[in-house]
């Protein structure tokens, strides 16, 4: 059996949002409680969290946006009742309470450590289930429920170790990872694809938006009409994301895995089951299988909490190499969009080889 770490924290649901937040505990307490059910939680390895460096923060994120953080962070410290909920809002979306800057540090700081074990073959791969989640957040400015961005300080920090050369970083959230995107956009040895609802929040992630200098073709985005399911999804990874990963040839993948495109989703518009989840975490586990790549789980969004905690479960057990179960949430509504067209235009712009013809009945 492989071996996993599980990073899970109970510090991580002291993030308090407000009652009516989409981004709350309860996200984390139904993945956790199916998992521990199902057996899953005890066949990993467990992870530590631990507040992530000063400067591995600051690899990614500039100086003006730790300086909001620990002044927001000391603002509510210093409301002295602690039964009153202190909250900031940071923007329309995204709040600070008294917690939210520790849970936020012990995230990136366990993801960090999770990276470095996998890369170092110590483990097979991670699942980590941090919050609050991490990949809008961009080198200036926390947003869409994000602090800070852990995968991004995560696989700066791989580079910056000399413990990787090339890092995949795949995002399945049906939000496009904008703050991932603009950390990377330069940076050859990263090869960012995403797979996301258009438009929508919040509003990047075009086709032609591939990268800059050196980097150019390392940002990989494939913005999907709504309505898109398991088929369409499985396109995208068979025709354009997985061909385009095997060619960069990368020792470590991230995987942004926001659940959110689960067809009972309160957020969006997209038609994925559970089982189609686990269909795209077979196809990741197969290609890093060829590349000998160890895969790191991040959770990002995801806010159906039945449909996330059996996503999650599907997820996982791909990467302890279980067998298939039967998701209790049913199969989303079929069928999607066309979408050859796009996927045409992407490996087009992408450079990748044409597809064979389909064989005819006859052969």
């Amino acid at each position: 059996m492989p071996t996993i770490g599980l990073l899970r924290d109970a510090r991580f649901h002291d993030h308090d949002t407000t009652p009516n937040h989409p981004e709350r505990p309860a996200r984390l307490e139904a993945i956790e409680t199916l998992l521990d059910d199902s057996g899953l939680s005890a066949a990993c390895v467990a992870l530590d969290a631990r507040p992530v460096l000063e400067e591995e923060l600051l690899r990614v994120h500039d100086r003006t946006l730790l300086d909001l953080l620990i002044r927001t962070d000391a603002q509510i410290q210093a409301n002295k009742d602690v039964d009153q909920a202190a909250r900031v809002f940071l923007d329309p979306d995204t709040v600070m309470s008294r917690h939210s800057w520790l849970a936020a540090q012990l995230a990136a700081g366990g993801i960090v450590d999770a990276g470095r074990r996998v890369a170092d073959h110590d483990l097979d791969g991670a699942f980590c289930l941090p919050r609050p989640p991490g990949h809008h957040a961009t080198p200036s400015q926390a947003m869409g429920f994000c602090l800070i961005n852990h995968v991004a300080i995560a696989a700066a920090d791989l580079l910056a170790t000399s413990r990787a050369e090339r890092i995949a970083i795949v995002d399945f959230d049906v939000h496009h990872g904008n703050g991932t995107q603009d950390i990377f956009y330069d940076e050859a040895r990263v090869l960012y694809c995403s797979t996301h609802q258009f438009p929508h929040y919040p509003g990047t992630g075009l086709l032609e938006e591939t990268g800059a200098g050196d980097a150019t073709g390392t940002t990989l985005n494939l913005p999907l009409p709504e309505s898109c399911g398991d088929a369409q999804y499985f396109r995208c990874f068979d025709e354009v994301i997985l061909p385009a990963v095997q060619r960069f040839r990368p020792s470590v993948v991230f995987v942004s895995a926001g659940f959110d495109a689960h067809w009972r989703d309160p957020l969006a518009a997209q038609q994925v089951s559970g089982t189609g989840y686990r269909g795209i975490a077979e196809r990741i586990a197969a290609s890093a299988r060829d590349l000998g790549a160890g895969v790191i789980y991040l959770l990002e969004g995801g806010y159906d909490l039945e449909g996330i905690a059996w996503a999650a479960r599907h997820c996982l057990d791909v990467q302890l190499g279980n067998p298939a179960i039967d998701d209790p949430v049913g199969p989303a509504p079929q069928p999607g969009p066309e979408i050859g067209s796009l996927l045409q235009r992407a490996r087009q712009i992408h450079g990748l080889p044409e597809l064979p013809e389909p064989r005819s009945a006859h052969g």
